[in-house]
């Protein structure tokens, strides 16, 4: 009986020390990032944070019960949930997100005017680093494929 209740309890703690490690896994690179961030920034960062969560539930009370319907419907792709949605949307819906993506835009210019020369250095480093990683997860059609293009953005420039 005794064996029992060690096996049980070491079951049980390998467990809950398993559990707890990805836990901390999972917010240890953002806890890293905002460590090197200053007092001001992790405001603003709050802040913005505080106010999108205003936003989305403010634009969330305004779906209606077959916009709620096609959220929940498991058997089409997430593109053919978006267009169908966006068909659907009110003008004060439109304009709830579009104010929501201007703010958003407005917000990532602030946040860069903040950062200094070694913050950005530190941000991109990292980024490269999680882009360049073999292992970022599973999809649905099978692991991710890395751009075409070596990581190169290509500009829309104007009508051609």
């Amino acid at each position: 009986m005794k064996l029992k209740s060690i096996i049980f309890t070491v079951s049980f703690m390998s467990l809950m020390f398993f559990n707890t490690t990805t836990l901390f896994a999972q917010s240890s690179n953002y806890d890293l990032i905002t460590k090197e961030l200053t007092k001001d920034q992790r405001e603003l960062l709050q802040k913005e944070r505080e106010v999108m969560k205003a936003n989305r539930e403010a634009f969330k009370a305004t779906l209606t019960k077959e916009q709620l319907a096609i959220l929940k419907d498991k058997t089409i792709s997430k593109s053919e949930i978006r267009t169908k949605l966006l068909a659907t949307f009110s003008a004060t819906q439109k304009d709830l997100v579009r104010n929501q993506q201007i703010r958003l835009r407005k917000t990532r210019d602030n946040f860069r005017k903040t950062l200094t020369g070694e913050q950005r250095k530190m941000l991109k480093q990292r980024i490269d680093k999680i882009r360049k990683s073999k292992d970022r997860g599973e999809l649905r059609d099978g692991p991710r494929q890395n751009n075409v293009n070596d990581g190169k953005k290509w500009r829309v420039r104007g009508n051609q």
